[in-house]
């Protein structure tokens, strides 16, 4: 599983895993997700993270379809 599956299970939240076989040739996990799992890539969304100068984490959530600028967002975020 993932870190994220494991902090869920560890805060005892409810969740459910939606799983589908990975095609290791797929340019896009997120978009293969999407079309494996049957939804428009609007509502699947990845999670990006980074690390501020002041040594702080940044989390952006962020449409499968779409990109975020990490050096830019970082930038705004000093």
């Amino acid at each position: 599983m993932t870190p994220a599956i494991d902090l869920l299970k560890k805060a005892r939240a409810e969740h459910r895993v939606h799983a589908y076989e990975h095609d290791p040739k797929s340019a896009s996990y997120g978009l293969e997700a999407a079309e494996k799992l049957g939804l428009e890539p609007a509502r699947v969304f990845k999670t990006l993270l980074a690390c501020s100068e002041k040594n702080e984490l940044l989390v952006a959530v962020v449409p499968v379809a779409g990109t975020l600028d990490l050096k830019a967002w970082r930038r705004r975020r000093e």
